[in-house]
């Protein structure tokens, strides 16, 4: 019984990294909906490490079984999980199962590193000496780092004493961290790792992924996030059942049917296609599925998201489902919520993004037309097909540089490509009636820009700036001198000031020559973007990081207590912090923590409420300010009770409500709890930078109490910051009904005219100030 004993708890360590694995899993849905997985899944790898794992075979010592399990385990869970996951999130899952591993280990306790990064805000500090060369947003991450963490006590002192060297090291394309820290020099590799990624995210957050990486490659060995070459053959052979549906989830305009068909042909198994979106369909798929289940073929149903209702029924029929062990179903479909959670549990979800770029996108859209189409009489054909899939990957690669590209997501797709085809081969094919050769002026380019710009992709745009954008894009692109050598297609392609020229032919084979020729990642130029616009999209991605591991790290914090050893005496217990007979979990007290940083954050005293009277009642900009004061002295009532309850229950002194739990639920994960999102807010903002606005729009609100109670004279002239009022439009209504008011104009009459002031200016009873303009 002691052997069985000893051999338990030399693997207790390897049941807590399965349970911490499991309920990663389970959480992964918080980040997008699409990654649901079963108990049955991670059986299977589980399975797969230990039973059938031929790593182990000759292998007899518990200590080197362990150790292999171990790696394993994380490798093969790794790999099968981020199938199902976007590119852009697998990084969070290896993040994840880092922070799993190190605290299973107990060799380290990083906890205070990884809050830092998860729940530190920066930007708390006021009048802060500026440091030459440094952005402010840089200068209060620098402080705040500073002050969090002691081994970077004197970061503040080491930077302003080498700004110009601190500079030119976060400037390079990948930055190797100075090192600044304590104990730099004689750290384990996984702490220095963890270090220089705290040091690239408070300086260069842009580049936080590339340490990031390093981190995960330091913890479990450099090739852990290289992306492995999906096998399809192999997962449908060896990791799937029968009765379990492969689904083959595509973004919009990515097709990746063809994969299982090529498939198919090189085994020589036979395949039944059949569309989903009709009745007909339906009754074609549940005989198609019979059929093959007794026979062991396979069937494979395209665009499963027209269909979500009968995918209920789908998802009943393959539980109960006795099939030939040959028999396999594939189900193609775009990403959408649509989809019913419990067939993506049921199943083996298997996520294809199309590569970034504007040379993938060229040759996609090339390999999507047939060569007969392309090489179609008039030869001035194949050139117009090249130019439209340069306009159409300029139009969806910008998409990447949202708001810089165009001010919002727009779902230029595969559709528009089709019918912009089908609109050059009809105006082509009437123009040149049959003839081999068409003069480049004779081609309708005014008719084509119009449908292009107006209808087929311009019909999807609702914002004037994005429409003069891609009447710009269609004017310079389509047009009677690209059919000239020595046309430019870019300007500038690097920082040597190389040109591009447009491909010299009139074959759609030479044109894919060209394009395979073109280097794999391009600079926002070739958009018609700044270069220094990569910096911006990957500073959105690092926050979107963030937020994302925050959602996740429920699971780290909910696993404390299965990594402590418990002291179970009755003595113990007295000295313990109780709830209902467990210890305090370690979640609730990094809550309480952040808590009374915020509360620390949020003004005290209380916003005073404007008082009418007979005369500054009539006055448009005193109603609103009026407004604006309401809205924020009752959203600060709310904030304030929740956080309060929100110390007492992690002080044990208040009991949790369905409320308070909803509360604790989202401000562990950095969420802003509906009850305060009574503003509009960006999308994802987490809870640190939420409050910090949130003050800031309060104390504004002080201002203007401030100023009505010296009279209207002094509200007028006060100048406010534009994006700190909960209705901007408002505002502006209200400034136009005051001048109309006191000059005795009709709305009508009134234009607004913008000025900008490096300094404060004088303004006349017709004049606004606003700050904080950026």
């Amino acid at each position: 019984m002691a052997e069985v004993e000893s051999v338990t708890n030399i693997y207790r360590p390897l049941s807590v990294q399965c349970s911490g694995i499991f309920f990663a899993m389970e959480t992964l849905n918080q980040i997008h909906y699409l990654y649901q997985y079963s108990l049955h899944f991670f059986l299977d790898i589980f399975e797969s490490v230990v039973k059938s794992n031929p790593n182990l075979n000759n292998v007899t010592g518990t200590t080197e079984r362990l150790k292999i399990i171990t790696t394993d385990l994380f490798t093969v869970a790794f790999n099968r999980i981020g199938r199902g996951m976007f590119e852009e999130d697998r990084l969070i899952l290896a993040n994840v199962l880092c922070q799993i591993f190190l605290k299973s280990s107990g060799n380290l306790n990083l906890d205070a590193e990884f809050n830092y990064i998860l729940r530190t805000s920066s930007g708390l500090q006021k009048d802060l000496k500026p440091i030459k060369g440094f952005t402010n947003q840089q200068v209060q991450a620098i402080h705040t780092l500073s002050n969090t963490l002691e081994p970077f006590k004197d970061f503040t002192n080491f930077v302003q004493s080498n700004s110009e060297e601190v500079l030119q090291n976060v400037r390079q394309i990948s930055v190797e961290p100075l090192p600044c820290w304590e104990g730099a020099e004689t750290q384990d590799p996984v702490t220095s790792a963890l270090y220089k990624m705290i040091y690239v995210y408070t300086l260069r957050p842009d580049k936080v992924f590339g340490a990031c990486r390093k981190f995960v490659g330091t913890v479990f060995g450099e090739s852990f996030v290289e992306e492995e070459q999906m096998d399809l053959h192999k997962i449908t052979k060896n990791e799937v059942k029968p009765n379990t549906p492969i689904l083959l989830s595509c973004v919009t305009g990515y097709d990746a049917s063809g994969r299982v068909e090529d498939m198919a042909t090189n085994q020589k198994q036979a395949l039944s296609n059949i569309a989903l979106g009709s009745a007909e369909g339906f009754a074609l798929a549940e005989k198609a599925i019979n059929a093959a289940s007794k026979s062991g073929k396979w069937v494979m149903l395209k665009n499963v998201h027209l269909a979500p209702g009968w995918l209920v029924q789908l998802e009943k029929k393959l539980h109960a489902l006795k099939a030939h062990p040959n028999f396999r179903l594939f189900l193609t479909l775009e990403v959408t919520p649509k989809i019913p959670a419990n067939l993506l549990r049921a199943g083996r979800i298997l996520t294809f993004e199309p590569p970034d770029g504007i040379k993938a996108n060229l040759l996609r859209t090339f390999n999507s037309i047939s060569a007969n189409r392309v090489n179609k009489s008039p030869n001035e054909r194949a050139r117009m097909y090249f130019l439209l899939a340069w306009f159409h990957a300029i139009v969806q690669e910008r998409l990447r540089y949202t708001p810089l590209g165009w001010s919002k997501k727009y779902e230029f797709n595969e559709s528009d490509l089709k019918c912009a085809c089908d609109t050059i081969d009809r105006w082509i094919d009437d123009t040149a009636k049959g003839r081999d050769n068409l003069p480049p002026n004779k081609i309708p380019w005014d008719a084509l820009g119009t449908l292009m710009s107006q209808s087929i992709y311009g019909g999807r745009i609702d914002n004037n700036f994005d429409q003069l954008l891609m009447n710009d894009f269609v004017k310079r692109i389509f047009q009677p001198a690209t059919f000239e050598s020595d046309f430019l297609l870019v300007d500038k392609v690097d920082e040597s000031g190389n040109k591009l020229v447009i491909p010299d032919g009139l074959r759609r084979e030479d044109f894919l020559r060209w394009m395979h020729k073109l280097p794999d990642t391009q600079t926002p130029a070739w958009l018609g973007l700044p270069n220094n616009a990569d910096q911006v999209i990957l500073q959105t991605k690092a926050n979107t990081f963030v937020q994302k591991l925050l959602k996740m790290q429920a699971v780290t914090d909910d696993e404390d207590l299965a990594y402590q050893d418990f002291d179970f005496s009755v003595e113990s217990q007295k000295n313990k912090s109780v709830i209902g007979g467990a210890a305090t979990p370690q979640w609730m007290k990094n809550l309480a923590a952040s808590v009374a940083e915020w509360l620390s954050i949020l003004p005290k005293e209380e916003l005073s409420a404007l008082k009418r009277t007979v005369e500054n009642i009539k006055d448009p900009l005193y109603r609103f300010f009026e407004r604006e004061c309401t809205i924020g002295r009752n959203l600060l009532k709310t904030v304030l009770t929740d956080l309060n309850d929100v110390v007492q229950v992690c002080d044990l002194k208040k009991k949790q409500t369905n409320y308070i739990r909803g509360l604790l639920s989202d401000l562990q994960k950095g969420i802003v709890p509906k009850a305060w999102i009574r503003y509009n807010v960006p999308g994802g903002v987490t809870i640190n930078p939420w409050i910090i606005d949130f003050s800031e729009r309060i104390r504004q609100l002080h201002k203007i109490v401030e100023a009505a109670q010296k009279g209207q004279t002094a509200l007028k002239e006060l100048s406010v910051w534009l994006g700190g009022l909960f209705s901007q439009e408002a505002y502006f209504t209200a400034t136009r009904q005051s001048v109309a008011q006191c000059k005795g104009y009709s709305l009508e009459e009134l234009k607004l005219q913008v000025s900008v002031h490096n300094a404060p200016v004088e303004l006349d009873n017709s004049s606004f100030g606003m700050s904080g303009l950026k």
